[in-house]
């Protein structure tokens, strides 16, 4: 076998959205590569067999392998790597296809897929259904009606599902754009601006995209990806304003850049060194369509009574949100806290710097100018910061209400 490592294509996508549908436009026309493709279960993704077999010219039958114990977004993680390398080192293959399951989140099957040594993830590929984002983007007015057709999944594990796999992708196709109007779609795609903007995006009807925009790319890069996720950038954008305007102190708002991966691999390396700026902001003006963000900032920490209980009417408005928190009853653990729709979770981050020795706070503070800048005298790093980002925000009230769980 070749030294050269072989490219993978991971393609997510709801149920329903039409990601089969490109799979086997792709298998149909690969481009001069021989592709092999693996799938969390055959009977689900109906991948058509005979395209493998003869138009793909691939007779081995490994070259679908069915995954059908589980989900490869959890426990099959390592199943799943494992019979990518299988499939490489036959030498038959020179691409492989990843159909994730329509309940997958994309990052911790690309995260697992990073480990890979003879091979390397070329693209991640989001498929939505353009007319469930106009659903699910209208502010909540037509979600109900959609849902109650989705008995088996919840609210807000449909919500979740759609903001990961936009965000978390280096492609992304919009499926079904016959089934909505011009203004619906001028305003899905002022949605999905605002978490990831820099997103490849491609509007379609039955999945007729150009192959070359879903193999051999070489568009997608894990930081790159990452980085360019809304919330990481609207908090850049607000250190930025932060630098430029260093005079102007305030212990009320505040914005900060704090890259914490949420998954336990990446989050197990970060330590509490949080730098921020105080500095009160006017909040970042909405579009036409009404969507905008802005950054809530404290330095008093959350009691996690009073926000799980707030957690059950948080805003039907409020899209995507995530950041750095702490709780009373835990000063010593930095949280990454993020909702998508109604879903919320918290993940530790890591331990604030406040929480280490004496002399771990005097050698980082010494060998870091802006921490040792930014440091408070009575809680160290220790802070709440979220981007909060959604349609015709009510910025007052949200802030009114975050406020009213904050802890002593």
């Amino acid at each position: 076998m070749s030294n050269k490592k072989i490219p993978i294509t991971l393609l997510c996508g709801y149920l329903g959205a039409g990601k089969t549908t490109l799979l086997n436009r792709v298998l149909t026309n690969q481009k001069g590569y021989k592709v092999a493709v693996i799938v969390n279960d055959i009977g689900e993704v109906n991948v058509d067999e005979r395209l493998i077999s003869k138009e793909a010219q691939i007779t081995d039958s490994s070259s679908l392998v069915p995954l059908t114990n589980g989900c490869i977004c959890c426990t099959l993680k390592s199943d799943m790597v494992q019979q990518i390398e299988n499939l490489m080192k036959t030498g038959k293959f020179d691409y492989i296809m990843v159909e994730a399951s329509g309940v997958c989140e994309p990052m911790p099957i690309a995260q697992a897929m990073e480990q890979i040594e003879i091979g390397y993830v070329d693209n991640v590929v989001g498929v939505v259904d353009a007319s469930r984002l106009v659903e699910e983007f209208d502010s909540g007015h037509a979600l109900e009606e959609t849902l109650k057709k989705d008995a088996e999944e919840s609210e807000e594990d449909i919500e979740s599902l759609l903001i990961q796999q936009i965000e978390f992708c280096s492609t992304l196709i919009i499926n079904k754009r016959d089934l909505v109007t011009d203004e619906q779609m001028k305003v899905v795609r002022a949605v999905i601006n605002k978490i990831q903007p820099s997103v490849k995006v491609i509007e379609t009807t039955r999945c007729e995209v150009p192959v070359e925009d879903v193999i051999g790319t070489n568009r997608f890069d894990f930081e790159t990806v990452y980085a360019s996720a809304g919330w990481v950038k609207a908090l850049e954008e607000h250190d930025e304003e932060d630098d430029d305007d260093d005079d102007d102190h305030d212990h009320h708002d505040e914005h900060e850049q704090h890259h914490d991966h949420d998954d336990d691999d990446h989050d197990e390396h970060e330590h509490g060194h949080h730098h921020h700026h105080e500095h009160r902001h006017e909040g970042e003006s909405e579009d036409e369509y009404g969507i905008g963000s802005f950054v809530y900032y404290r330095r008093k920490p959350f009691d996690r009574v009073k926000l799980d209980q707030f957690a059950s009417k948080w805003p039907r408005n409020i899209i995507r949100s995530k950041g750095v928190v702490w709780f009373e009853d835990e000063p010593e653990m930095a949280y990454v806290l993020e909702t998508s729709g109604r879903q919320i979770s918290a993940g530790y981050s890591g331990q604030w710097l406040a929480a280490c020795s004496k002399e771990e706070q005097k050698r980082v503070l010494a060998e870091d100018e802006q921490m040792k800048k930014d440091w408070d005298e009575k809680v160290g790093d220790r802070m709440i910061k979220m981007v909060i980002i959604g349609q015709h925000l009510d910025r007052e009230q949200i802030e009114k209400d975050l406020d009213a769980c904050l802890g002593k």
